[in-house]
């Protein structure tokens, strides 16, 4: 087949769209975090979800939120990155990446203490369920590696934004302490550092997320072929 008998056939390019969309997605998971974390009961979990399950009914929705908005701003992030520290974006991606898709585990353990609460379980049964749960050893390890992918991968996030200069020095440090900061809210019970941490979190994204707005498309990836057909 030569040349002249094919011909290029005409191929939508999407990336502009992929990355405004990318960019939106990027501070919408943290910001969910921040709710949950600010409204999640503290112990005994069951007094607090039968006391006010309406706040319950607002984790679970902004779990779902968080569940399918996290992962695709960290994707996007780590996209931007890769292209300035390769290395150090990969190490990244192994931590935050399973980090993220373990929210699950949390997210179906706040709803099915909301459930049991409207089967009329008592607090202390409700409590008691969140407990064996947790304790599962499928969940337990899935919960662990929650912890840890997402407080180090945004730790390293935050040291790869400083690095490749992708923003202000002072966001930059911030990011890298936020979930610090949210690990030492939730050993200390106190929800509005936990709001103040997660909301750093959500300043740095931000500020990736402009990153990406302003990348031009040849450098976000590489456009689409089209296909050769016979004329």
């Amino acid at each position: 087949m030569t040349a002249e008998r094919t011909r290029a056939e005409t191929v939508r390019d999407h990336r502009t769209f992929d990355r405004t969309l990318a960019a939106l997605l990027m501070p919408i998971g943290p910001v969910a975090v921040s709710v949950i974390r600010f409204l999640i009961p503290g112990a005994p979990a069951g007094e607090a979800v039968v006391a006010n399950p309406g706040a319950q009914h607002v984790v679970v929705w902004c779990g779902v939120i968080a569940l399918f908005t996290l992962l695709p701003g960290a994707w996007a992030a780590l996209q931007l990155v890769r292209r300035y520290r390769p290395t150090l974006a990969l190490v990244t991606g192994g931590f935050l990446i399973p980090g993220y898709l373990a929210l699950g585990v949390l997210l179906g353990i706040d709803a099915a203490l909301l459930a049991a609460t409207n089967l009329g379980l008592s607090p202390g049964e409700v409590t008691a369920l969140g407990e064996q749960l947790i304790r599962l050893p499928s969940q337990d390890l899935i919960l662990s590696v929650f912890i840890i992918g997402h407080i180090v991968g945004v730790v390293l996030l935050g040291v790869l934004g400083l690095r490749a200069k992708l923003m202000p020095r002072l966001v930059a440090i911030l990011l890298v302490v936020s979930q610090p900061l949210h690990l030492v809210a939730v050993i200390t019970d106190l929800r509005w550092l936990d709001l103040v941490a997660w909301n750093l979190t959500t300043l740095g994204m931000a500020f990736l997320a402009l990153r990406v707005l302003r990348t031009p498309n040849d450098e976000w990836e590489l456009p689409p072929r089209g296909r050769m057909a016979p004329e």
